[in-house]
Formats: structure tokens, sequence, C-alpha cells
């Protein structure tokens, strides 16, 4: 699974003059009939875009740029560990690809810079989450969306205690439990087990030290919720280590050990979901008590002038449907930016997140309305 960060997207959103930019978005399945229909789906969304670009470029120079697309297109192995969405970067002499665990528009664009708005779900939060499982045994990252799970590979991070620490003898006396009281976060019980009770308090610190060192260079960049799953001495040594700012103060109290992906995700998503809608009505609440003060903004290009500023702080672009998607109806969106009327206000909002985001804001991707009828809304610093 592909952990986009701020810095990533901030990086796509950065524009590389005199390239061809192409961005391509779509839906995906992660299992099911609909893996083998998202091939064909992304099949017609190069020709789309292929088409769009022979106007305006030689052919092997389209068919060069396109490569890569191909190249996924024709790989089976890849559509069976898809996740909610796709999306891919590309320009000359370079192409990244992302595996999104948010819904995505179906979209393809081609200009002079990438298209990033539909990422923005992942720095909001709004359906975005991660959840690390940890135990002696075993510690899985889990990349979460609303409706579920995917796990992260771990190739830094110790995932066992005998990773870090030679087996012990199996012994008769009383393995001390650190306590989880203090500072610690709130626990969530939702079942006991004996999965950490083998591991000395001294042995599971240094296991749980090293994890937390090899998460961080995994987590810098991210700003999703983390969610905490384990028995509670685990959880508890982990809080003293762990450095990553966004741990939820609640966890799930469970040896993670026989929990598959689905399970897991049911147990933690009650307590991401409540911690979102209690930040996302509060940033709304605080966006109507500024009304009148000239420091909220719900006109796009009052919004947008504002974010090229830096006056913007907290920005409300509206999704499900996306804009994108609203102007094209039934057919497909391949736009040449800059080029198509249509889609100038896609265009437009698109481009007041990436300028909120460059100068330090926050974006927040989400169906919740915040003015009727309006696509974006805005909190300003000044």
């Amino acid at each position: 699974m592909d952990l986009l960060t701020r810095t990533d997207i901030q990086g796509l959103a950065q524009a590389e003059t005199d390239e061809t930019h192409v961005s391509l978005y779509m839906p995906t399945h992660r299992y099911g009939e609909g893996v083998q229909a998202d091939q064909l789906e992304w099949k017609n969304l190069v020709s789309g875009v292929e088409n769009l670009l022979l106007k305006t470029m030689r052919r092997p120079e389209v068919e060069k740029l396109l490569q890569p697309a191909r190249d996924l297109q024709q790989d089976p192995m890849a559509w069976q560990y898809m996740s909610d969405g796709l999306a891919m970067f590309l320009r000359p002499g370079w192409h990244e690809s992302y595996r999104i665990p948010a819904p995505l528009p179906k979209l393809a664009t081609a200009g002079e810079r990438f298209i990033t708005g539909p990422l923005m779900h992942l720095l909001s939060g709004d359906e975005h989450y991660l959840l690390l499982a940890l135990s002696q045994s075993e510690v899985r990252l889990m990349d979460g969306s609303r409706h579920t799970v995917v796990q992260v590979e771990l190739d830094e991070v110790p995932t066992s205690l005998e990773d870090v620490v030679e087996p012990r003898e199996p012994r008769s006396d009383t393995v001390t439990r650190p306590s989880s009281s203090g500072s610690r976060g709130r626990a969530v019980f939702y079942g006991h087990g004996t999965g950490d009770d083998a591991a000395g308090e001294a042995d599971l610190k240094k296991f749980l030290r090293q994890v937390a060192t090899g998460m961080r260079d995994i987590l810098r960049g991210q700003t999703a919720p983390l969610v905490l799953v384990g028995l509670d001495p685990t959880v508890a040594a982990y809080r003293d280590v762990n450095d990553y700012e966004n741990v939820l103060d609640e966890a799930v109290i469970h040896n993670p050990d026989k929990l598959p992906p689905a399970r897991l995700h049911e147990l933690a998503w009650p307590l991401v979901e409540a911690k979102l809608r209690d930040e996302r009505g509060k940033l709304i609440d605080r966006f109507h008590e500024l009304n009148g003060t000239g420091r909220v903004a719900s006109e796009l290009e009052a919004v947008g002038e504002a974010a090229e500023q830096g006056r913007v702080d907290t920005l409300f672009l509206r999704a499900h449907p996306w804009c994108w998607e609203e102007v094209a109806g039934d057919e497909l969106a391949v736009v040449h930016l800059g080029a198509d009327e249509r889609y100038a206000e896609c265009e437009a909002l698109d481009a007041a997140a990436a300028a909120t985001l460059a100068n330090g804001g926050t974006v927040h991707a989400t169906s919740q309305q915040v003015v009727p009828d309006a696509q974006v809304a805005a909190i300003l610093r000044y």
C-alpha cells in the first residue's frame, strides 16, 4: 500500500514548466468481478488522454509518455491488490502511481501541471486513517478508509519481538506488566488475551522503541489519525516511546494476533469517525461564527485569491460528487487544462486547494456542506 504524505502532494502540485503533465484518476475495486472491469476502464481512460495528446504532440512522444500507464493496464497482478481508487501521474521521464484508500473521480487531465484536489482526502482525514496493531508476535500497519483497511508493508520495522530479542525459555514466575495509568490515553476494552504475557517489561519496551523508530520514517509527513490496537501493557508501553502526533487518545484494547483486517476496521472505525465528526463540526461552527467579520469567504474567485496570498487557514472543498464528475455527467472527463471552459471552475478549485496546502493551510475535502450551493468555503487568517 502507498502512503501519500503532505510533502508528496505538495510536490505533485508544483508545476514543472514546459512539460506535459498527465493526471489519471479512477475508482477501483479491491476484489471480485469489478477487478477485471477496472482494467478495461483504465484502458479507456488512457486511450482518452492519448487521443487528447495526439492533437498537439507527435505519436512517438505520446506513446513514450503513456507507456507506464499501458504497462500497468497489462499487469494482472497489480489489479489484484488495489484499494478504493487509483491515481497515476506522468511527465516526460517520470511517473508515479498510488493506490488511494478514498473515493476518486474518473478523470484524465493533460496540461502544464498535475491535478491534486482529489488527493486532499488523505490530508483532511475526512475518510482516511491509520491503524497500528501491536503484539509481541506481530506488528501490522493498516491504511484505512470509511469502508476497510489494507496492510502496509513494513520493510525497515521489526514486526515481532523475536526480531529484536532472543527467545527465552518459558518461566513460571509472574511477568511484570507496565501500568496503563497516567496520560497515556483512554482505552476501549473489547477483549483480552495472553498474547503479550510472555514478554518482560524491559524486552517489550526495547522492541516497541525500535518499532517506533522505524515507524518514524513511514509516518513522516502524515496527518491522518492513528488508532492503536493491542493489549493494555503493549499499548501503554508504545505510547511512552511514540512521537507521532496524531495517535488517538482512545485505543482498541484487544489481542490483535488473530483478528483479520475486516475485524480490525470494525473495531477501530467508530473511534476515528467520532473524532473526525467532532473536529470537522468544530471547524464548520467556527466558519459560521466568523461570518460577517471578513474572516471567511465562499466565493471561488475570492477564495482562490486569498489562497494564492497565503491567507487561507482552512479550506473546505466539496467532494462526492467532485466538480469534474458534475460537469462531465455521463461522459468520461478527459480535460485539456486551460482549454476547456466547461472545467474552468474545477481547475480553479484545484488551484485553490494546492495554494492553500503550499502556504501551510489545511484542506478538508468533504461531502458535508458548509455553505449551501457553494463548492468551496474558507476560514481566513486575516
